[in-house]
C-alpha cells in the first residue's frame, strides 16, 4: 500500500513542505470556463520535489503565467512580483534594484495585501493606495518609489496578458514632487528654524524633546541625511577622526570658516551611515542603494551631539541606544509647526537633503565626492540636479577654445 503523503503548509499560499520527500510541492488552483455547464470548472495543477522554497515560489509564479487563457488568470500582487523577480534575475538586474524593489513591495503590502488579485485592482483601489501612502507622511522620494513600483507590477502583468484591462491607462497617476518642485532652504531660514528649537520646549513623559529635534534638523541640513537614516542613528555611530601631517605640531579642530586649517593637520568628527529606519513597519534596513558611508560633521551638529551624548551617559544610557525614538510623522509635524510659527514656507524634511546636495554643487564639489557623501548615484544626481550643472557648459567651451 502506497505511503500516505503528508504535507505542511508554509507561509506562502500554494507552497507545501512534503514530509515524506523532505522537499517542496506546489499547488496551483485555476478555473476553466465550461461552455456546456455555462460555469467555471475549478482545477488544480501540482509540481513536485522542488529542492528549496525559492524554487517553489518561482515555479508557482510560472504556473500563474502559463497554460490558462488571460481572462481566466487570477495572478496576485505577490505573483506579479515573483514574475518580475524572475525577469530581473534573467536580465541580470543589479542587486541594488532587486533589493530596493523587495523593500518597496514589503511596504506596499501594508496597504494592498499580497494576495490581492490584479484583476480586482480598480481605479478606486489605486486611488485609495495613493491616499493611504500619502497619509503616512512618507518623503516625496519614497512616495515616488512606492507608486512607480506598484505601477511596474501592474504594467508587467498586462504586458504578459495576465490581466485583460490595465487600470493605469485611465487612472490618473499619483503626483509626486519632481526636481523643479523642491525648494532650497537658505541659511537665514535654517537659522530661524534652529533658533526655534533652541528657544522653545516640547515636554513629553518628563523630557524636553526639542534639543533632540534641533540635532536632527542640523544633521539633515549639514549632512544631507535621509530622514530614515537619521532616525536609525545611535550614539555609537559618531566617531572622531584625525588627518595627520608629517609634523610635530598639535592638530586643530576643523572650523570651516577659519583660515587656520590651511596647511595644518586636522581632527574632527564624522557620522557613519549604515542603516535606515522605516517607522510605519518598524523596520531597520540597509541604506538606499546599499551605500554605507561616513560624513564629516560641521561644528554646529557636533556640539549638539556631544552635549546630548554627555547627558545620555550621565543617565546611565548606552552608546548603542538610538538617539531618536520617533517616527517620520512626528518629525514632519514638528517641522510643520516650526515653519508655521515662523511664517516660513511649509518645508518638508527631504528639502534639507535637497538643500545639502544643491549647496555642494554650487560650491563646485566634484560629482564623485557628492555621490560618496550623499549615497545617491551620479546618474540620479545628474538627473535631479541637471539644471545646476548648466554652468559647466561654459567651462567646456572655454577648454575647447584652447585646443
Amino acid at each position: 500500500m502506497a505511503e500516505k503523503v503528508k504535507r505542511t503548509k508554509t507561509k506562502y499560499t500554494g507552497v507545501y513542505f512534503n514530509e515524506n520527500t523532505k522537499k517542496y510541492d506546489v499547488k496551483y488552483n485555476y478555473k476553466v470556463y465550461n461552455p456546456l455547464k455555462q460555469k467555471n470548472d475549478y482545477k488544480a495543477k501540482w509540481v513536485y520535489n522542488l529542492n528549496t522554497i525559492t524554487e517553489a515560489r518561482a515555479e508557482l509564479a510560472k504556473l500563474q503565467t502559463s497554460g490558462v487563457k488571460s481572462e481566466d488568470k487570477d495572478i496576485t500582487l505577490s505573483g506579479a512580483y515573483e514574475l518580475w523577480l524572475i525577469k530581473a534575475k534573467g536580465q541580470n538586474y543589479s542587486p541594488v534594484t532587486i533589493g530596493n524593489t523587495k523593500t518597496y513591495m514589503s511596504m506596499i503590502y501594508q496597504f494592498v495585501p499580497a494576495s490581492t488579485k490584479l484583476k480586482d485592482i480598480t481605479e478606486e483601489v489605486y486611488y485609495k493606495f495613493c491616499s493611504d501612502i500619502r497619509e503616512y507622511q512618507y518623503s516625496e522620494e519614497t512616495l515616488y518609489s512606492l507608486n512607480s513600483t506598484f505601477r511596474k507590477m501592474i504594467n508587467l502583468a498586462y504586458k504578459k496578458k495576465l490581466i485583460k484591462e490595465n487600470v493605469l491607462y485611465y487612472a490618473d497617476n499619483m503626483r509626486t514632487k519632481q526636481k523643479e518642485d523642491y525648494r532650497v532652504i537658505d541659511k537665514e531660514e535654517f537659522d530661524e528654524i534652529d533658533r526655534y528649537f533652541k528657544e522653545n520646549e516640547f515636554w513629553r513623559l518628563g523630557i524636553n524633546n526639542y534639543p533632540k529635534y534641533r540635532l536632527l534638523f542640523n544633521l539633515l541640513y549639514y549632512c544631507g541625511l535621509r530622514l530614515g537614516e537619521c532616525l536609525a542613528l545611535t550614539y555609537a555611530d559618531f566617531e572622531e577622526f584625525d588627518y595627520y601631517k608629517k609634523t610635530d605640531e598639535k592638530s586643530i579642530r576643523i572650523v570651516p570658516s577659519s583660515d587656520d586649517v590651511k596647511g595644518k593637520h586636522l581632527r574632527g568628527m564624522r557620522v557613519k551611515i549604515t542603516k535606515a529606519y522605516v517607522s510605519d513597519i518598524k523596520l531597520t534596513k540597509t541604506p538606499k542603494n546599499f551605500k554605507k558611508r561616513s560624513i564629516p560633521l560641521s561644528p554646529a551638529p557636533e556640539r549638539l551631539y556631544m552635549r546630548l551624548k554627555e547627558e545620555h551617559l550621565m543617565k546611565e544610557g548606552k552608546l548603542e541606544d538610538k538617539i531618536f525614538n520617533w517616527g517620520h510623522g512626528a518629525c514632519d509635524s514638528a517641522l510643520e509647526k516650526a515653519c508655521k510659527t515662523l511664517n516660513l514656507p511649509d518645508y518638508d524634511c527631504h528639502e534639507f537633503r535637497h538643500t545639502f546636495i544643491s549647496n555642494l554643487i554650487k560650491a563646485g564639489i566634484p560629482l564623485p565626492v557628492i555621490e560618496k557623501v550623499s549615497g545617491d548615484t551620479q546618474e540620479t544626481i545628474l538627473k535631479r540636479y541637471s539644471h545646476m550643472f548648466e554652468s559647466d557648459e561654459v567651462m567646456i567651451l572655454s577648454a575647447l577654445q584652447d585646443l
